[in-house]
């Protein structure tokens, strides 16, 4: 266990002094991770599923609050649907509008989920967000988290229906494409199903690792990854989302590793030392119950002292009976060279 603490205060200690340079680089692999996503499914304008734009948009994005980032992927998605067909492009650009009024504006914070939401769906694994958000920020983080499933989701169904979305057709036909792009987006069965294990899961891991049990992180992390997996069978049952059961499975599972890390890192107690106290002013008394934290500490090395047995000069000429020096000869306490 001592190792692992000096690991972990090592790395807190590497990313403290370099915080800065691992946060662009986060930033710069979840966006350029995201563009991948978006233009591998719905890369209708050529120019920008260039490797390069897309790696100078991560680069640009690392210098920008999480906010602007999420305008600046809305924008890719839109110009991306509208290469498609208009339709597509105003039901997107309606729904980012209702996610910046109604949502982002409030909770910039939890911004960097709805960022990682495209990625980790490439990944397989987007169970991870809810249980990261519910740790890390607001019980609200699964919204954040579950949004970023729907653009996800619309993102899909717009791949899939490509061929009938851009079909050429009579103008008359205009908001019958409109209905069957919107009917695509709220009658995705799989997506409500995905919004609810999200946003239950991420509101159940903030409340637990609130309460005042030990190792609550722990049990937090735990049951939200569980949540979303009952959810999702239940929903599979329900609806026939057809969610394919062993990859969500390995996610939730994954997303309980991932909280038993950010425990370790951010909220790694010693239960062994738990302390009660309690002291009063004029007004109240005051209960309190001290955890310390696990933190590694370095052994004290000594030095052992060796006392060196006194030695006297040597004679530098025979018959020189007073002084010698540079003698080599250890003469014990009490002696008289001279007698020697």
């Amino acid at each position: 266990m001592s190792t692992l603490l000096e690991v972990r205060d090592r790395i807190i200690s590497v990313y403290k002094q370099y915080s800065s340079i691992f946060i662009m680089v986060l930033r710069f692999a979840a966006v350029f991770l995201s563009m991948v996503f978006i233009n591998g499914r719905i890369g209708y304008q050529e120019t920008l599923t260039s490797p390069l734009l897309s790696a100078i948009i991560a680069l640009v994005c690392t210098l920008i609050p999480a906010g602007a980032v999420i305008a600046i992927l809305a924008v890719v998605i839109i110009v991306q649907l509208y290469t498609l067909s208009l339709e597509a492009a105003v039901v997107g650009l309606i729904l980012f509008l209702l996610m910046f009024l109604l949502y982002f504006r409030f909770q910039p914070k939890d911004g960097i989920l709805f960022v990682l939401a495209p990625a980790l769906s490439m990944l397989g694994v987007p169970q991870v967000l809810p249980v990261a958000g519910g740790l890390l920020f607001s019980a609200t983080s699964g919204i954040t988290a579950a949004l970023g499933m729907v653009v996800v989701s619309f993102i899909g169904f717009v791949s899939e229906n490509a061929a009938t979305i851009g079909a050429t057709a009579e103008e008359g036909d205009t908001i019958a494409r409109f209905r069957f792009v919107i009917d695509g987006l709220l009658q995705n069965k799989t997506m409500i199903v995905m919004v609810i294990s999200m946003a239950a899961s991420a509101a159940l891991v903030y409340v637990l690792r609130r309460l005042m049990i030990r190792y609550s992180w722990y049990i937090a992390s735990a049951a939200g990854a569980v949540l979303q997996i009952i959810i999702l069978l239940i929903g599979d049952m329900i609806y026939s989302t057809n969610i394919n059961i062993a990859g969500a499975l390995g996610g939730c599972i994954l997303a309980a590793l991932v909280g038993v890390v950010i425990t370790f890192f951010a909220f790694n107690l010693d239960y062994s030392r738990v302390e009660d106290t309690q002291f009063e002013d004029d007004d109240y008394y005051y209960y309190v119950r001290a955890v310390p934290k696990n933190s590694y500490i370095a052994p004290r090395r000594t030095v052992k002292q060796i006392n060196t047995s006194r030695r006297l000069p040597r004679r530098e000429e025979e018959g020189f009976e007073d002084y010698a020096p540079y003698s080599d000869e250890a003469v014990p306490e009490g002696e008289d060279y001279r007698e020697r």
